[in-house]
C-alpha cells in the first residue's frame, strides 16, 4: 500500500476551556495552521492552509508570517509553497528524550523487532486516536506505510482496542460515541457494542487482534502497557501483511511475543 494521508484532525479544545479567560485563541489558530501540514504532509499554498485549518485568511496569513519569521515554516522561492522546517524536529526529539516510557520501551521493542523481523510499534492514546510514537520497521515488504507520529482511530486498530479495553466503561463508551465509526475496509467493526465485546475478549486473553479492519492486507496484534498505578499507558503492536501471515499463525507466534514485551515494559515502569 502506498503512503497514506495522516488521519489527524484539527485540534479540538474542550468546551469548558474555551470560555475561560486564560484560553488564547491566537495560540489555537497557530496549532490549527500547523495541523494543516500534519494532515497533508506536503508543501501547501496559503489557500490550502486556510481550507485545511478552518480559519479565516487574514488570521492564517498572520500565523504563517509569524511562524516563518520564527523559523518553523519555510517558503519555497520557486513554488511559493509553505512547508514545515527542520526546526520542528526539535519538539519530536524532546518528546522522545523526555519520556521514561520511551527510554524503557525502546531496547525491548528493538530486540523484539530483531527477533521476529516484523514491524513493531509502541502507541499511545491521544483523544479518539492512537499515535505511533516508536516504530521499528519490518525487514520484509510491509503492507501499510506508516511512520512515527502517524495517528489511527482507536475503534478499528489492535493497539487502540488494547488500550480501550482497560479504560473504565464510561470513558470507553464516550470515546466510541465521539469517534467517526466508519467502515475503513469491508471487515471494519463499527457497531459500538460489537467493539466493546471485542474489548472484553482482550481482557480475557490479554491481547487484541484485528484482521484487516484499519487497512486491507494488514493483520495486527497488540497488548497493553500499564503504569506503576495499574492504569493503561500504551500498547505494544506487531503488524504483518496478509497473506504472508494468517490470523491463526499470528495468534500462535506473535500474540505471546507482544504480551511478553508489554509485560516487560510494564514491569520496568513499576520498578523505576
Amino acid at each position: 500500500m502506498n503512503a497514506i494521508e495522516n488521519t489527524a484532525a484539527r485540534p479540538k479544545p474542550r468546551k469548558e476551556d474555551t470560555g475561560d479567560g486564560r484560553f488564547l485563541g491566537s495560540v489555537e489558530k497557530t496549532f490549527q495552521v500547523l495541523s494543516a501540514f500534519n494532515a497533508k504532509r506536503k508543501p501547501l499554498s496559503l489557500t490550502e492552509i486556510v481550507r485545511l485549518s478552518g480559519i479565516e485568511k487574514s488570521a492564517a496569513q498572520r500565523v504563517v508570517f509569524t511562524l516563518r519569521a520564527l523559523g518553523y515554516i519555510r517558503q519555497s522561492e520557486a513554488t511559493r509553497l509553505y512547508s514545515l522546517s527542520a526546526r520542528m524536529l526539535e519538539f519530536g526529539a524532546s518528546f522522545i528524550a523526555s519520556s521514561h516510557l520511551h527510554e524503557v520501551a525502546g531496547p525491548i521493542l528493538e530486540a523484539v523487532n530483531a527477533s521476529c523481523e516484523e514491524t513493531v510499534n509502541l502507541t499511545e492514546r491521544e483523544g479518539e486516536d492512537v499515535v505511533y510514537v516508536l516504530r521499528y520497521p519490518s525487514r520484509h515488504v510491509v503492507s501499510v506505510d506508516l511512520s512515527s507520529g502517524s495517528r489511527l482511530p482507536i475503534y478499528c486498530t489492535a493497539p487502540g482496542r488494547a488500550i480501550l479495553a482497560y479504560l473504565d466503561d464510561e470513558e470507553a463508551r464516550r470515546i466510541l460515541a465521539t469517534s467517526d465509526l466508519k467502515s475503513r475496509t469491508p471487515t471494519t467493526k463499527t457497531d459500538p457494542e460489537e467493539i466493546l465485546e471485542a474489548c472484553a475478549r482482550v481482557r480475557a486473553q490479554g491481547y487484541s487482534l484485528t484482521n484487516q479492519e484499519a487497512f486491507v492486507g494488514d493483520i495486527s496484534v497488540s497488548a497493553p502497557v500499564f503504569d506503576e498505578s495499574g492504569a493503561v499507558l500504551a500498547a505494544v503492536n506487531i503488524a504483518v501483511p496478509w497473506p504472508r501471515w494468517s490470523v491463526e499463525r499470528v495468534e500462535a507466534e506473535l500474540a505471546p511475543v507482544v504480551v511478553g514485551a508489554a509485560n516487560a515494559i510494564s514491569l520496568a515502569m513499576r520498578s523505576a
